[in-house]
């Protein structure tokens, strides 16, 4: 496939599936106090559900990315989105909370597949100086889920369940799909591909294990404030209850912001000194949101910044590690979203732990102690990693 081919249709399809993926991993978290009463269960079972979409993506992806390595990428591409179709249409048909919970888990395999071969195809068609920009354009569609998906499924809520939201993804996922199947040409091989084990020693190479490590201690982080965010605003200031479709928008714009100024950082300064900047501003961050008073406008003002830093720190890793690798190995990109899914399975779950036992004001150290990690790391091993662009 040649560059030229990626026409500005089909890159908005990818964008357009983005926002689609983003909804269906993130749906849950805006609702999750409406959810919870709805199952009759407590919120930090609700909770799971997040988590078993992220473990699936962690365990699965990898495994069936090594399975289907030798299968054109286009072609993989399609099975997964198809089965996606299938795991969210079983999600909804549910009867109860174990069935629900493993359709999670079979659509976060399948959604998380779909978007590292998505991930992949579009960083092919972008040259090295503009990837991070490029890719940012791509995960537009996932910050566009925050200003506008989320807050309007939050909105909705009060109308509708939650099973109506999922049909209209299931809905452009199939349009989407049949797209692909009808416009989207085969990918050519590239003649500078490695093997696969030659994909295996990309883990030796310590700029990679750099990307995969902050990927996994940085969503360790997120997912354990984020998931409980709505729920966190709730509990420590109820006077915003009513605004919080409002407040859902405002944040997603600080997601989309932050993502755009991501992309031009790591493409003027390089990943490695934009990942640090972002890891450092989300911990003083996570320290204030804990230390000052939970007055509402400050609380605010201090997430909105929060979620600024996280989304200009998470595309630096995403960056790197087609950098890292030099767009070679699949095996890696999938490797950095396992990380990715994992960090928030294990940050969300340990956060459904912490807030029965500690209260839930507690949950801002997680993603403070993962910055931590992030810089720890890099001063063990600052020799071998150069923060040259």
């Amino acid at each position: 496939m040649k560059k030229s081919q990626l026409t500005n249709l089909t890159l908005s399809i990818f964008i357009l599936m983005a926002f689609v993926l983003a909804m269906s991993a993130m749906l849950f978290n805006g609702i999750l106090d409406k959810v919870a009463k709805e199952l009759q269960i407590s919120i930090s079972e609700t909770g799971l559900l997040s988590s078993a979409y992220a473990y699936g993506a962690a365990i699965g992806v990898p495994i069936l990315l090594i399975l289907f390595r030798k299968m054109e990428r286009t072609k993989a591409l399609k099975i997964m989105l198809f089965t996606t179709i299938v795991a969210t249409t079983w999600m909804i048909l549910a009867p109860d909370f174990i069935q629900l919970l493993l359709a999670r888990f079979m659509a976060g395999i399948a959604a998380n597949s779909y978007g590292v071969l998505a991930t992949a195809t579009v960083a092919d068609f972008s040259p090295k100086e503009k990837l991070g920009s490029a890719l940012a354009r791509l995960i537009m569609g996932s910050a566009l889920a925050m200003v506008i998906g989320i807050p309007l499924t939050r909105f909705l809520s009060e109308i509708f369940s939650w099973r109506l939201d999922f049909a209209f993804l299931i809905f452009l996922m199939a349009l989407s799909l049949v797209y692909f199947i009808c416009f989207l040409p085969k990918s050519q091989p590239s003649e500078e591909e490695v093997d696969f084990r030659s994909e295996l020693r990309f883990l030796k190479v310590k700029d990679v294990q750099f990307v995969l490590l902050s990927m996994f201690l940085f969503f360790f982080g997120y997912g354990g404030f984020y998931t409980f965010q709505t729920a966190y605003l709730i509990e420590l200031t109820p006077s915003l209850f009513p605004l919080m479709s409002g407040l859902l928008v405002i944040f997603g714009l600080a997601s989309f912001t932050g993502n755009h100024i991501g992309g031009v950082f790591a493409d003027r300064i390089g990943y490695k000194k934009s990942l640090l900047i972002g890891s450092s501003l989300m911990a003083v961050l996570s320290l204030l949101i804990f230390i000052l008073p939970k007055e509402p406008i400050l609380l605010v003002l201090l997430i909105v910044l929060w979620q600024t830093a996280a989304w200009f720190t998470g595309i630096q890793m995403i960056t790197g590690i087609s950098v890292a690798t030099d767009n070679k190995s699949s095996l890696m990109l999938s490797l950095n979203g396992s990380a990715n899914q994992l960090g928030q399975a294990v940050g969300s779950s340990l956060a459904a732990l912490v807030i029965p036992a500690m209260g839930i004001s507690t949950i801002v150290f997680i993603p403070l102690a993962g910055s931590l990690l992030i810089h720890l790391f890099y001063i063990l091993n600052r020799k071998q990693i150069q923060l040259s662009k």
